[in-house]
C-alpha cells in the first residue's frame, strides 16, 4: 500500500475535477437559459410588463394609418416608466414598420398621440414631486421616407397644437 502524498493528492485532484465537471454540466444549461432571458428584447406587445396600456390609431399624410401604443407602470414618487411605440405599413414595400418614439418617465399617463398635418405629435406631462403643477412636453415627429422612420423635430410647439 502506497501512502505517498503525491498519490493521495492525485486522487483528491481527480475527485475534485469530476465534481467540478458534474457541477458545470448541471449549471451550464441553467446559465444559458438565464442569459437568453436577459438578452431577449422587450417589445411594446409584451403586455405583462405594463401595468396599464393605451392604444389607438391616427393618420399622417404620406404615411397613412398609424397604430400607437403607450404602456406604463408605476416607477415610484408619482412617476411612471413608459414606452410609446407606433406601427404603420411602409409605402415602399407594404412591410409593417415599428418604432419606439419615447421611452422614459412621465407623470399623469397616458401620453396623447395624434397626427397633425405632416407631423405625428406626442404630448405628455411631468410634475414636480409633491405638486399638481405639471409641465407639458410636446414632441413633433416628421416621417423620413428614405429611412422609413419618424424623426423628432425642433420647435415642436409650433408644429403641434396641444390637445385639450
Amino acid at each position: 500500500m502506497d501512502l505517498s502524498i503525491g498519490r493521495a493528492t492525485d486522487k483528491s485532484t481527480r475527485r475534485s475535477r469530476r465534481k467540478l465537471q458534474l457541477i458545470v454540466c448541471r449549471a451550464l444549461p441553467l446559465l444559458a437559459i438565464f442569459l437568453l432571458q436577459l438578452s431577449s428584447p422587450t417589445h411594446a406587445e409584451e403586455a405583462l410588463d405594463w401595468e396599464s396600456q393605451d392604444s389607438g390609431s391616427t393618420s399622417v399624410p404620406g404615411v397613412g394609418a398609424i397604430q400607437y401604443f403607450s404602456g406604463y407602470r408605476y416607477a415610484g414618487y408619482d412617476h411612471f416608466a413608459t414606452e410609446i411605440s407606433v406601427r404603420w405599413r411602409s409605402s415602399k414595400d407594404g412591410a409593417e414598420q415599428e418604432q419606439i418614439l419615447y421611452e422614459g418617465i412621465l407623470d399623469k399617463p397616458p401620453a396623447k398621440v395624434w397626427g397633425h398635418g405632416r407631423h405625428l405629435c406626442v404630448a405628455m406631462q411631468t410634475c414636480a414631486r409633491g405638486t399638481d403643477q405639471c409641465t407639458p412636453y410636446l414632441i413633433a415627429h416628421r416621417y423620413n421616407a428614405v429611412r422609413q422612420s419618424f424623426t423628432a423635430v425642433a420647435n415642436s410647439a409650433k408644429l403641434c397644437p396641444i390637445p385639450r
